[in-house]
């Protein structure tokens, strides 16, 4: 996620994966987006920069001088001396992350066993592999795991670590089936699939029981997604834009003519996967202008989607386009951009998914260490006011609701950014139902990371064990409404789940809501 301001980022940083002007140290936990504070939550899925050896010494002593690394990063003619070499792979036995995207593989040698009592995460993104390497299966302490950008046609479980895999990154291959041994996976959290030729869903995945979150967008499903899938205790976000199963609105309501934006492109103040972000001026005003690349492939749609759907959001409590404009060449039909309000020192709420969080976000940000239940009970009332918005007058899935998604603006107002994994699941109420009890479950994690970060106040939930990502260090929730409320929300079976318009009613009936309610209310009537 890329989020911007005018406050200028540090030069150093205890968290550089966190700065724009800094290499990224985590790998793609979410799509690049455009919001409001210049702080870089996570770019791209790999890193890009990949460090050879030291001149003054060759690739063999590189990496004896590297065999207590618990982190590489090869090119690839340091990787072809390393299999020269075979001996020396046996000597990184502290390696838990390897990273060799980018050097044009097709396969793996059977001796990169040796790595499996200590390896956990493995990136063999931007390669030329057609088929997943057996000796993959053989990394039985392997967490996460990589493709994006191959030529992979297929998902199977068969040489896989059914046993240990957690998140599974696909993102832009050529995936055309996903095999029924799917069901195998059954401790994947994350998995991300965007960008493939999936025409269906297999009924078997339904038996992924550990799955939270699924990217789904622009491939080319057309059939309805199987209920063993879409009713998965745990599944908490989804992103289905680009398939011929998900509605993509057209509307000229938030059109506006390029020729009423400019922008300068020295003036950059963001960078992603799918635009870049630039200063600009529309109507006078400062504004943000993300122009979208050409064929961009981010985990979780195309610019297309994102500027329809940010054409379709319209709440004073969500961070929205202004306008869409459509691309100069003659005859285009295509968004080239989109202009976002620049808001004066926004901050995220939350830090991205980390490695050991995989579908959480890892920690409240280095601004929002420290709020107060008022503050709480204020980001609680603003985002379900959004949801219960979006759902209800426009059938709009976010499909990335987090912490790291809101902005506390310059005037204290939390507001809901980022709807680049967002989706329009039409008018079929069975469907309707479904969606927004998969959107509830997001805003309850949401809920429960306010609570257990600022509160030090575990809420009650029945998806997970009682000692999950540590949830047990907080004092039990007081019995009542609020209480009872979050219960009905975190737990697994969809249809007993609240709609966010059931969530709305009780947040109101609850007295100390009355504050939120009411500054809420202010912003909306454009209020100081």
């Amino acid at each position: 996620t890329i989020s911007y301001c005018t406050t200028p980022a540090p030069t150093t940083c205890p968290h550089p994966h966190l700065l724009l002007t800094l290499p990224a140290l985590h790998p793609a936990l979410h799509r690049p987006t455009t919001t409001m504070s210049k702080t870089k939550n996570a770019t791209a899925e790999d890193p890009a920069d990949k460090p050879g050896p030291p001149s003054k010494c060759s690739d063999v002593t590189f990496l004896e001088d590297k065999k207590d690394a618990t982190e590489l990063t090869l090119s690839s003619k340091v990787w072809s001396d390393m299999l020269r070499n075979a001996e020396i792979l046996a000597q990184f036995t502290r390696l838990k992350k390897l990273d060799i995207g980018s050097c044009g593989l097709t396969t793996l040698p059977s001796s990169l066993e040796v790595l499996a009592p200590s390896l956990e995460i493995l990136f063999l993104s931007e390669n030329k592999f057609e088929a997943i390497p057996d000796v993959v299966g053989k990394l039985h302490h392997l967490r996460m795991l990589s493709f994006r950008g191959n030529r992979l046609t297929e998902l199977s479980s068969s040489n896989l670590p059914s046993s240990s895999l957690v998140w599974l990154i696909l993102t832009n291959n050529q995936i055309s089936k996903i095999d029924t041994n799917v069901q195998k996976l059954r401790h994947v959290r994350k998995l991300m699939l965007s960008h493939n030729e999936l025409t269906s869903i297999p009924k078997e995945m339904g038996e992924c029981k550990d799955l939270e979150l699924i990217r789904l967008a622009n491939n080319d499903i057309n059939v309805p997604l199987p209920k063993e899938f879409l009713t998965l205790p745990k599944l908490a976000w989804i992103s289905l834009a680009g398939n011929p199963i998900a509605h993509c609105p057209q509307t000229k309501e938030k059109e506006i003519l390029k020729s009423s934006v400019s922008f300068d492109e020295s003036k950059i103040l963001g960078r992603g996967a799918s635009g870049t972000v630039y200063h600009g001026k529309y109507k006078g005003g400062d504004v943000a202008v993300k122009i979208f690349k050409k064929q961009s492939s981010g985990s979780d749609g195309n610019p297309e989607d994102e500027a329809a759907i940010n054409a379709l959001v319209d709440h004073p409590l969500a961070v929205s386009a202004h306008g869409v404009f459509l691309s100069d060449e003659e005859g285009s039909t295509t968004h080239e951009g989109i202009i976002m309000p620049l808001l004066e020192n926004a901050e995220a709420l939350g830090k991205v998914p980390s490695f050991g969080t995989v579908t959480r976000d890892a920690a409240p940000s280095d601004t929002a260490k420290d709020m107060s239940r008022e503050q709480v009970l204020s980001v609680v009332w603003n985002v379900a006011s959004v949801l219960e918005h979006v759902h209800s007058a426009a059938k709009v899935v976010n499909g990335d609701v987090y912490l790291h998604n809101i902005l506390q603006c310059g005037e204290g107002v939390a507001k809901v950014s980022d709807w680049g994994a967002s989706f329009v699941y039409g008018g079929n109420s069975e469907f309707s139902t479904i969606f927004e009890a998969i959107e509830v479950l997001a805003f309850g994690r949401l809920v429960q990371d306010l609570f257990d970060w600022h509160l030090d106040t575990a809420v009650p939930d029945s998806t997970e064990t009682a000692d999950f990502l540590g949830r047990t260090r907080g004092k039990p929730m007081e019995k009542g409404p609020l209480c009872d409320l979050l219960t009905s929300i975190l737990q697994p079976k969809q249809n007993a789940r609240p709609s966010f318009s059931d969530i709305k009613a009780v947040l109101s009936s609850v007295p100390e809501f009355g504050a939120a309610k009411v500054c809420a209310e202010r912003v909306i009537a454009g209020m100081p």
